[in-house]
């Protein structure tokens, strides 16, 4: 019941947070997408199809928004779920994994929404389109199945240690193959 008390003040104050940020975002997967290789499989995967990505710029700024969105994203999965897991605050008999499920339960839908938000803008810029499609889609899908798990109060440390990888591996994709530089802004989501 504390749980559920504390988990709905902070997913409201993330939705109307998110709202705020503009660009509404598609809905994200829904839970069940498990990717078990989050580096691996995106570096096993091919490049978008060039017919599927668009031959010109279709969205202003589309780069440079691409990389703020994401930069939120990866910013509040190392703050609210990275870190936190590093630190054991999930753990059985932690001091306040009460409050640390919750925050990450938030955080991975605020990534998973801006996530997509900048999937949109992938979809919009050629270049962005065939370097960057098939990782941010798998990197979407885990943010969407770590807010699903969190909720739920199941931790997959497997699953965590993935979507690092998979972040990681976005930034420098996206660095080396877009030439698109991610800074990570870290949102504040109450802590």
């Amino acid at each position: 019941m504390l749980r559920r008390v504390l988990v709905l003040p902070v997913l409201l104050l993330t939705l109307v947070a998110a709202s705020g940020c503009g660009g509404g975002g598609e809905k994200a997967q829904e839970g069940g997408a498990h990717v078990a290789a989050g580096r691996a499989a995106a570096a096993g995967s091919p490049a978008a199809a060039p017919s599927s990505c668009p031959t010109e710029t279709t969205k202003h700024f589309a780069k440079t928004r691409f990389a703020a969105d994401a930069g939120l994203a990866f910013g509040a999965f190392h703050r609210y779920i990275w870190n936190p897991y590093q630190a054991g605050a999930f753990k059985q008999g932690a001091n306040g994994r009460t409050k640390a499920f919750a925050k990450a339960a938030a955080a991975g839908l605020f990534a998973a929404n801006r996530i997509n938000a900048a999937r949109k803008l992938i979809g919009a810029d050629p270049t962005l389109c065939k370097a960057l499609k098939v990782p941010a889609e798998k990197v979407s899908a885990m943010f969407s199945s770590l807010a699903g798990r969190f909720e739920s109060g199941r931790l997959d440390q497997a699953q965590i240690g993935s979507a690092r990888s998979a972040v990681d591996g976005l930034k420098t994709d996206a660095q080396s193959q877009a030439g698109t530089s991610i800074q990570e802004k870290t949102p504040n989501l109450g802590g």
